[in-house]
């Protein structure tokens, strides 16, 4: 039987090891987002979706290489369905 992966519930990002996972303010790892988006009991970027996906966009065509487009439409797709996003 193999563990469900989390991901993050504002980026996406898998979250498979401890290091992965954010913290909260009483720094008790917190189970919903990653350490790049929450960290000492709130979120990293205080920016709304659009701002939040066009810098998502730039990650993943900088750091990860993909086609500007593909980054865009999965962004779109993606993170207006995960916690942070969908609570707003």
């Amino acid at each position: 039987m193999t563990a469900e992966i989390k991901i993050c519930q504002s980026c996406g990002m898998p979250m498979e090891s401890a290091e992965d996972f954010g913290f909260n303010a009483d720094g008790s790892k917190n189970e919903e987002y990653c350490q790049f988006c929450w960290q000492d009991g709130e979120f990293t970027a205080k920016v709304e979706l659009p701002e939040f996906i066009d810098a998502q966009v730039k990650i993943a065509v900088e750091k990860m290489g993909m086609d500007e487009s593909e980054a865009r439409a999965v962004a779109e797709t993606t993170l207006p369905e995960l916690d942070r996003w969908r609570a707003i």
